[in-house]
């Protein structure tokens, strides 16, 4: 549950990153309606914005495991489980990374054909 709500988190502050841009809920309104070069070139900086946040996102995990791991002792018991949500919780940021990368790919090839 905690990854999920990184997860959400990060999303809405992905969706913050580039300034003046759509409030995260409008970003799906903005996939429906895209038909110029601008509208796509937007949607593309947006999933890239997604997909840094996430690896950061990631990163920061892995130095938290890694400072679990370095002290089991302070966890007791609930290390394994503590580990196994970290590493959960890397793998659905580095999945939310690629996809938001894709998507990103998408727009980028549909501003491209797209008119101005």
């Amino acid at each position: 549950m905690r990854h999920m709500t990184h997860l959400a988190l990060a999303l809405a502050l992905g969706a913050c990153a580039t300034g003046n841009v759509p409030k995260p809920h409008d970003w799906a309104l903005e996939v429906q309606t895209a038909e110029t070069r601008d509208a796509h070139n937007r949607l593309a900086e947006h999933y890239e914005d997604v997909a840094r946040t996430m690896d950061a996102d990631a990163t920061e995990e892995r130095a938290m495991l890694d400072k679990y791991i370095a002290s089991p002792h302070k966890y007791g018991k609930q290390i394994l489980d503590i580990k196994a949500r970290s590493q959960a919780m890397i793998h659905d940021f580095e999945l939310a990374a690629a996809e938001s990368r894709k998507m990103a790919a998408y727009h980028r090839q549909l501003a491209s054909s797209a008119t101005p």
